[in-house]
């Protein structure tokens, strides 16, 4: 399915042919839009979700050009029940045949035979195959490994989840250990000495990943300190807050080594009809934002 390019290529190449790092989260809400609401079907599950098909589409014909991936969220496609996984699958299909990464969102972790089958079901070649895929560490380092190795057979990548977006995030990822460093600056530490042992690409990037939120601008920073042989998926941006000056510290001296994710700013920007023309603007808004901001930094 891949054409043996990695995915930090695969993204980075994209980046650097549309002067874009924008990321399209793709979280179907069918309720925020009239010809999604599953009013508008008498509640027929299968009608609304090939209705979000149908609206994903519309979104990325307006807005392909403008983004380097997409991320699906698994959880807004199982929430539609199995017409919506059917939907999630048709998405994914939709992705890779106009050659859009796509990162899928369903931050998976667990142990031994069970990571496996995850790694199986998301970084191989099935119905589900994405191009990356979000996982939960803190489980423990040793389950990231069956994902690690899926990944590495197939040219895909991972992202770990370090710093999360969320205000409770602090609750537990900020605790202070016992060598002064946070819990979560622990869990980059060792995923940055991780991805030390994995192959990397001209820019040096591997197959490990980090999720670090757009809401943590200082954290942010130093994580692309601490990971600098992992992409950084970087949510929270529009919405919940995040700006380009938030989040050009995620990027390294070249510009590259992170993606900017935004799911509401983008797949809903209007109510009305013209959600191809709102989805379009709403995406040149945000590759410009990043982009002057990156530029104020000289990367």
């Amino acid at each position: 399915m891949t054409d043996g390019a990695t995915f930090a290529e695969r993204v980075h190449a994209r980046v650097r042919a549309l002067g874009s790092r924008v990321c399209l989260g793709i979280d179907p809400r069918p309720h925020a839009h009239p010809s999604t609401h599953p009013e508008r079907f008498a509640g027929d599950p299968a009608k609304t979700a090939r209705a979000v098909v149908a609206y994903v589409r519309a979104v990325l014909d307006a807005t392909d050009d403008l983004i380097a991936c997409a991320k699906p969220q698994s959880a807004f496609f199982e929430a539609l029940g199995v017409p919506g996984v059917i939907a999630l699958a048709q998405v994914l299909a939709d992705l890779r045949e106009r050659g859009i990464p796509a990162i899928l969102d369903a931050k998976r972790g667990d142990i031994g035979s069970t990571a496996e089958a995850y790694a199986a079901a998301y970084l191989a070649d099935g119905v589900f195959a994405a191009d990356a895929l979000t996982v939960n560490a803190y489980l423990g380092l040793d389950t990231l490994e069956p994902f690690l190795a899926a990944a590495l057979a197939g040219h895909r990548g991972l992202f770990a989840l370090v710093k999360t977006s969320n205000p409770g995030s602090g609750d537990l990822q900020d605790l202070a250990t016992e060598d002064g460093r946070k819990v979560h600056e622990r869990l980059a530490d060792a995923l940055a000495a991780r991805a030390e042992r994995l192959p990397a690409d001209a820019d040096g990037y591997t197959a490990l990943g980090a999720v670090v939120g757009a809401t943590y601008p200082a954290e942010l920073t130093a994580a692309r300190a601490r990971l600098p042989r992992s992409l950084l998926l970087v949510p929270g941006y529009g919405a919940q807050g995040g700006r380009g000056d938030d989040v050009a510290g995620a990027f390294d001296a070249t510009g590259v080594g992170a993606v900017v994710n935004a799911s509401r700013t983008l797949l809903y920007p209007t109510a009305g009809d013209d959600v191809g023309p709102a989805a379009r603007a709403a995406a040149l808004a945000m590759r410009d934002d990043l982009n002057r901001a990156l530029e104020a930094r000289g990367r």
